[in-house]
């Protein structure tokens, strides 16, 4: 599967949305998730892979918006913008475990978590490691 969620809360970031409105949306998209996870698994899907969302506080565009606002708080290590990492982080947590609650529901189809987050976070933190 692709990531799913990301375009909703960047169109709504972008255009101007706070990120205390769109934390409301999070149960909604994932609901929309597992929707899809459902349905592919009643077409006969026996292993999904379920990727969470990058850390969009450390997007070039995001970073770009709120360049010089008082509004956000940077990531003295990374750089990045902490309430855009967190946003991201509760809608991981929230996907991770609705994926738990499949997994019961379905022991026979293997549904893995891509933890998108975290690989990229590793660019971020130590990017001495990645190039030059």
């Amino acid at each position: 599967m692709g990531e799913i969620g990301g375009n909703d809360y960047n169109h709504a970031l972008v255009t101007g949305k706070a990120l205390n409105e769109l934390i409301w949306h999070i149960p909604l998209v994932i609901g929309n998730t597992i929707s899809v996870i459902n349905e592919l698994i009643e077409l006969g899907g026996k292993t999904l892979v379920v990727p969470g969302n990058l850390p969009i506080g450390c997007s070039p565009a995001y970073l770009t918006i709120y360049y010089g606002s008082n509004k956000v708080n940077y990531d003295n290590t990374t750089g990045c913008i902490i309430e855009l990492n967190k946003f991201v982080e509760y809608h991981n947590m929230l996907l991770q475990k609705a994926l738990d609650q499949m997994r019961d529901v379905y022991p026979n189809v293997n549904i893995i978590y891509a933890d998108y987050y975290n690989a990229a976070m590793q660019f971020y933190r130590s990017p001495e490691e990645y190039g030059s």
